[in-house]
């Protein structure tokens, strides 16, 4: 079994029981990639999948600031219930053992409500795109980056509003994934004229410089 395929169990498993996913989501300045995200009537559960149990996989779920924290692992032959209650107990990771025909809660994650504030500011990240982006387990970099969502937005704005100045964008747009307003004024003339040149033109016949898509943006 693959980590994707553990994932898809995983996911149509919580589909089941009513909840909404998000796979592989990276959430602004918190760092690392969620392989599952779950949201359920406001509660948000992140789920790792993993093809082996270790210290350093609870560890990583446990960084998580959300109610519900898991690892989602393939189904031991020779599984230890000890080791499920250091991840509950120790941890306050749940974990979820995963087959082709049957999948099994075999430590149940505690609810960490001191995270409540924290996990509905999670909750505002999470996108439509989020739900078919990427596949959960995937590796690479082909997950939906805070950045890839910036200028996604970016070049949905000049198609409607043409010649729109770094200004504008803030105007319509806020900091987006940068930390505030000089983040973003500093930043993103630079991202779009050195990383995102293919799609986008920038008219520096005058001041301010005036954004454009280039010709050619075969983009949705």
């Amino acid at each position: 079994m693959k980590e994707t395929e553990l994932a898809e169990f995983v996911i149509d498993w919580l589909s089941t029981q009513n909840w909404n996913i998000y796979q592989e989501v990276e959430f602004n300045h918190h760092g690392g990639i969620a392989d599952i995200c779950a949201e359920r009537h406001g509660i948000l559960w992140i789920i790792e999948t993993k093809m082996a149990m270790s210290i350093e996989v609870l560890r990583q779920a446990s960084k998580w600031p959300v109610h519900f924290r898991s690892i989602a692992i393939p189904k031991a032959i020779n599984s230890y219930k000890r080791d499920y209650f250091v991840a509950r107990d120790y941890y306050r990771v749940g974990v979820i053992e995963v087959s082709k025909d049957d999948i099994y809660e075999a430590g149940k994650p505690p609810l960490y409500l001191r995270h409540d504030k924290t996990a509905k500011r999670l909750l505002l990240q999470l996108t439509e795109l989020h739900k078919t982006f990427a596949k959960a387990g995937s590796k690479g970099n082909g997950h939906l980056t805070p950045y890839k969502m910036t200028m996604m937005d970016i070049a949905s704005t000049l198609r409607r509003h043409p010649g729109c100045t770094v200004d504008d964008l803030f105007k319509i747009h806020g900091p987006m994934h940068y930390a505030n307003k000089s983040s973003f004024k500093g930043n993103i003339l630079k991202c779009l004229e050195d990383f995102e040149k293919d799609w986008c033109r920038i008219d520096k016949t005058s001041k301010p410089y005036r954004l454009y898509i280039g010709e050619g943006d075969a983009r949705d």
